[in-house]
């Protein structure tokens, strides 16, 4: 549906910055479109609220801090993956968990809960960061919801709230295959670390809740990006 879309430059502008039919384009947006882009009034530029709207654009003024722009046309999205949670652990390589936050918000994952497995290695807290290649992810793939960060301790924070888990484990039978995702409910897809999941976090969850990703063993990193690749497919 967004083909005609693949090739154009996503600006983003939080709804604060949107009043009636203009809006105003700041900060790293706004050098980016100046500097890089080289825009120039009466451009048209494409931008999202990341709240599921999509604008088109014509460029009104530029400023010295700002682009003013008129809105010519707007569509709004629905998020297909509202309901889907995928519950990280943070990784002993900050390069390789930020690679699967970033491909995870490409294949269309807006949920993330970011906790500190009991085998975690980093406990670092980098949420500005996150968020940052998160937002990045989102323009790359045309994509009009900006993803939502929350961290936890442990997966005892989380763990009473569950709807329908989906915890992956590589020591058990059951194969991650024919999901069925019912929008009426929430989908938690919980990750171990380096090291898996301990006995103490696995014994949160029921038997049933447990499946095996692949034949293979996989890295973290890759185990969460191949889920987020199944889950784009499926929805």
């Amino acid at each position: 549906m967004l083909e005609h879309l693949s090739n154009i430059e996503l600006y983003f502008a939080p709804p604060h910055q949107f009043s009636g039919d203009k809006l105003v384009i700041t900060g790293e947006e706004f050098r980016h479109a100046v500097k890089v882009m080289r825009h120039k009034i009466n451009d048209t530029i494409y931008a999202t609220d990341g709240a599921g709207n999509f604008f088109t654009c014509r460029i009104l003024a530029i400023n010295k801090t700002n682009i003013e722009a008129e809105i010519i046309e707007q569509k709004k999205h629905e998020n297909k993956f509202d309901g889907i949670y995928f519950v990280i652990p943070k990784l002993k390589s900050s390069d390789r968990f930020e690679f699967a936050l970033e491909k995870s918000v490409e294949c269309g994952i807006t949920n993330f809960i970011i906790f500190n497995a009991e085998r975690s290695i980093s406990k670092s807290n980098k949420i500005e960061r996150w968020e940052k290649i998160c937002l990045s992810a989102m323009k790359q793939s045309i994509r009009f919801f900006l993803p939502v960060i929350k961290t936890v301790d442990s997966l005892n924070e989380i763990s009473d709230i569950n709807e329908v888990n989906f915890v992956f484990e590589q020591n058990v039978d059951k194969k991650f295959v024919n999901i069925n995702l019912n929008k009426e409910k929430k989908f938690y897809f919980i990750f171990g670390p380096e090291g898996g999941l301990s006995e103490n976090e696995l014994s949160l969850f029921r038997h049933d809740d447990l499946y095996n990703l692949s034949g293979h063993r996989l890295r973290s990193e890759t185990a969460i990006i191949k889920c987020a690749g199944i889950i784009g497919d499926l929805i």
